[in-house]
């Protein structure tokens, strides 16, 4: 077992709960920052109902939007996996609004990581900061050398936030000698150790309370939140993964396949989910008036397929299928009494 000492920004996300249940499985002990006490304490009741010890887990008070504490916070951290960035259900008018706090957050904790001599960061992305704004590119295979266009048709703020972000950290890497893995999920499902959704898991919720009976023509890929944990547990110390990006995807699926995949899981909510898809005409007609519908209009009728092989290849991954995700989901939140 490691006692090896890891950064870990945003402890109190979705993906990152999950990430920590691995690392201190693990060995590691691990340094989490949150934005609040409050916070705080949510991790460490999530982790009791993991069944995983704390004795190893430091939580501090961070922010993002500051330089106060960095340093600190870094210092004795032989790895350093940074998770935490904005991803808000309501999209800001200005496509850009996102992008201070997600780059210049991440150039903070890079910058601390670099002073302190961190081996290696593992830098939490997406697959947004990969296809978004090539609207018209759909008989392709997305890969790691691909990077969303900002100024394309359909980029919007969170995909403009985090593809900027990913540039920065990149750019800072090959500036400074920083070592530095991403890793690119797709729209992350599967479980919620304490009740946690995010936007996510909150799109699901809402199909099994019965408040989506028709949705857009639109797909996407999905995969397994405790895939991701493993994904960046590896990305952290597989030599060759230093300097590569690591698409995550276990399938692509439309929002009527969703629908479907939850009804097969619980055949009691099956009357209350998607089966209907609905013309793209009024789903541009509301996304011309909608901030939130808005980011689905370039997406309709198009299936994106991403290249995984690296993650089998280079962290030896077996990424779960997307309806085992979905199912997973879905068990998860009629189990915590959410749907």
């Amino acid at each position: 077992m490691t006692h090896d000492r890891v950064l870990l920004t945003g402890a109190s996300g979705f993906i990152a709960k999950h990430i920590l249940k691995r690392l201190l499985e693990e060995g590691y002990a691990v340094r989490g920052t949150v934005r609040s006490p409050a916070k705080a304490e949510e991790v460490r009741k999530a982790m009791a109902q993991a069944r995983v010890s704390t004795d190893r887990l430091e939580i501090v008070g961070a922010d993002l939007a500051t330089d106060a504490g960095w340093s600190e916070i870094a210092r004795d951290c032989r790895h350093a996996i940074h998770c935490a960035s904005p991803f808000p259900s309501l999209q800001p008018k200005d496509k850009f609004a996102l992008v201070p706090i997600a780059r210049d957050g991440t150039l903070r904790v890079l910058e601390a990581a670099r002073a302190a001599g961190i081996q290696r960061v593992v830098m939490t992305s997406s697959v947004v900061s990969v296809y978004v704004g090539h609207a018209r590119r759909t008989d392709r295979v997305f890969t790691e050398a691909d990077w969303s266009d900002v100024e394309g048709e359909g980029a919007y703020p969170y995909a403009v936030s985090k593809t900027l972000a990913e540039k920065a950290a990149w750019e800072f890497a090959g500036e400074t000698g920083l070592e530095l893995t991403a890793v690119n999920p797709a729209f992350v499902l599967g479980p919620t150790i304490d009740g946690t959704t995010g936007t996510s898991l909150d799109v699901l919720r809402t199909m099994m309370r019965g408040r989506m009976p028709a949705v857009p023509d639109a797909a996407f890929g999905v995969v397994d939140v405790r895939d991701v944990a493993e994904a960046h547990l590896r990305a952290m110390t597989v030599r060759e993964a230093a300097g590569r990006r690591f698409l995550l995807s276990g399938g692509t699926r439309s929002l009527v396949e969703m629908g479907s995949a939850i009804a097969r899981e619980l055949p009691e909510v099956k009357r209350r989910v998607p089966w209907v898809t609905l013309p793209d005409w009024p789903v541009k007609a509301a996304g011309a008036l909608s901030r939130q519908v808005a980011p689905i209009v370039p997406e309709l009728g198009k299936r994106k397929t991403f290249d995984c092989r690296p993650a089998r290849e280079v962290l030896g991954l077996q990424l779960k299928d997307a309806d085992e995700a979905i199912a997973a989901a879905a068990r998860s939140l009629r189990e915590k009494g959410l749907a």
